[in-house]
């Protein structure tokens, strides 16, 4: 799916097609997995010094956004797609619908990259299926789960998680005060 995906944002830039975005939900069993991705980063960091925009979307288990390993991965990993210009958000699996918790790339509203089979980080697993039509569709699912940007968005639940899980890392890592704020996610 990287270099796939490299391919898209290269293709989409090349293009200069509207609007100039990326819409991407990361299924994020394991947060060091997207670091290594160094095409396909690169591809992103073009297209938005290029004055595109990505909203990625991290959706993880409960279990693990209670664990202080996961917290501290992820939050770096959300750190460093900051620092790239990504507007990210968190959304928690367990309460998602199946048709939501999609790992999948939406390039533009021309084409949907979904990764039907999740891949390591050699891509020597891995399937994806590249979608040309009915984009609109997966831009609906990514919306919804998304939720612009009130109190119930992927964006607010992204700074209530980091705004009780940074302290924690910072000091003395704390199971219940961490596992109530997940809950109320």
């Amino acid at each position: 799916m990287p270099r796939l995906s490299a391919m898209l944002l290269q293709t989409l830039l090349e293009s200069q097609s509207q609007p100039q975005r990326i819409l991407a939900s990361d299924l994020t069993t394991d947060p060091g997995l997207l670091t290594r991705r160094r095409e396909y980063l690169a591809a992103n960091r073009q297209l938005l010094q290029a004055g595109g925009t990505i909203n990625r979307l991290f959706i993880a288990y409960e279990r693990d956004l209670n664990s202080e390993d996961y917290a501290r991965s992820l939050l770096a990993l959300i750190d460093s797609h900051r620092d790239l210009g990504v507007t990210c958000g968190l959304a928690v699996r367990d309460r998602l619908r199946a048709d939501q918790a999609v790992d999948v790339i939406i390039i533009s509203a021309a084409a949907a990259l979904i990764e039907d089979e999740q891949g390591d980080a050699d891509y020597t697993k891995g399937r994806s299926t590249v979608h040309f039509k009915g984009v609109d569709r997966w831009i609906t699912r990514f919306e919804s789960v998304w939720g612009g940007n009130g109190a119930s968005s992927a964006t607010a639940a992204l700074r209530t998680y980091e705004n009780a899980a940074r302290p924690l890392l910072d000091s003395a890592w704390n199971d219940t005060r961490i596992q109530q704020t997940v809950s109320a996610l």
